[in-house]
């Protein structure tokens, strides 16, 4: 790597993250999946769980329990009432599970937004995938009409992106549409994670949007990456602090309000997020467990074929401060 590429992986600024996503004891989901990348790429991390499992929830088991609002809440008040919720540059968070979640994150949000105008707040509005929720309807419209306003960048993938904007995303076209209703909303930034369009089974295509908030001025953009079949999990966790990441390093380097940051933290964190998943699929194949042609239910899937789609974050931690793929974003 070029010393003018270790630059733009590494922050050269203090920053603070405050990060309120599920756990797991074993694997990297949610905080588990965040908290290293993020502390690697030079940031410091302090996490409040929503949850905390066992294991993530596509084995064929787990324990653990969900956490209600007023524990998320209460740890924030203990961080209050010590002075300790000052100094944040960051917000991040993730699965939330229920409607009082998303009001204590909420008011957790602009509480630090009092003390810090300036807060980035990187909204990942769990809600589904492929077709199907895993958190109630209701959630949708308060992502929509409770986080959003107060986010400055979202990551919802293809179907999460169809629920939040009510529109549905079978084209380019159709992504860019949905990513000027989520600007809408009042988010500058805008990444739908990957679209899966034009018939092509291969590959997926992020889509990114970025306006300025004083000039209206909007940059949207493209990157098409090859698609990885197998049972990932956390990859959109992963995906989120690594862009969190990658713009806080940008950021200072391209000046405030200026268009193509986003565009460079998407080329940056896709290079390590396809490094890192290709790592993972190369490594669960070397174990030889065959991966079934169809998505199995829980309790007839081989621990040992999940366990072997982990993400490989540790081994492959080089890839974070030195991803070596390279992706170029288009305008579209």
């Amino acid at each position: 790597m070029s010393a003018n590429l270790s630059s733009m992986v590494t922050v050269s600024r203090p920053t603070r993250v405050l990060s309120i996503q599920s756990h797991v004891v074993s694997g990297y989901v949610g905080n588990r999946a965040a908290t290293f990348p993020l502390q690697l790429s030079g940031h410091e991390v302090d996490v409040i769980n929503t949850v905390q499992f066992s294991n993530h929830t596509g084995y064929n088991s787990f324990r653990g329990e969900r956490f209600p609002a007023s524990h998320i809440l209460d740890l924030f008040a203990g961080l209050e009432a010590n002075g300790l919720d000052s100094g944040y540059t960051h917000l991040l968070t993730g699965y939330m599970g229920n409607s009082e979640n998303i009001r204590a994150v909420e008011e957790i949000a602009k509480k630090l937004l009092v003390q810090t105008p300036e807060l980035f707040f990187v909204l990942d509005p769990v809600l589904g995938d492929d077709n199907a929720l895993y958190v109630p309807q209701e959630l949708v419209a308060m992502y929509r009409d409770i986080l959003c306003p107060l986010a400055k960048l979202i990551l919802p993938n293809q179907f999460e992106a169809e629920q939040l904007t009510d529109m549905k995303i079978t084209s380019v076209l159709d992504a860019k549409r949905a990513c000027d209703k989520l600007h809408s909303f009042g988010v500058p930034n805008v990444v739908i994670t990957s679209i899966n369009v034009d018939g092509d089974s291969s590959q997926l295509h992020l889509i990114g949007s970025e306006r300025n908030e004083e000039s209206g001025a909007t940059h949207q953009f493209s990157i098409s990456f090859p698609k990885l079949d197998g049972y990932f999990t956390g990859s959109g966790d992963f995906f989120a602090a690594m862009m969190l990441a990658r713009h806080a390093s940008l950021e200072p380097q391209f000046g405030d309000g200026r268009l193509g940051v986003l565009a460079r933290a998407c080329e940056l964190a896709t290079a390590t997020q396809a490094g890192i998943m290709s790592a993972t699929r190369n490594y669960q194949v070397s174990t030889g467990v065959p991966v079934p042609a169809t998505n199995l239910v829980r309790g007839s899937r081989p621990t040992d074929m999940v366990r072997g789609f982990e993400l490989r974050i540790i081994p492959s931690q080089h890839l974070i401060t030195n991803p070596t793929m390279v992706f170029t974003a288009t305008d579209i």
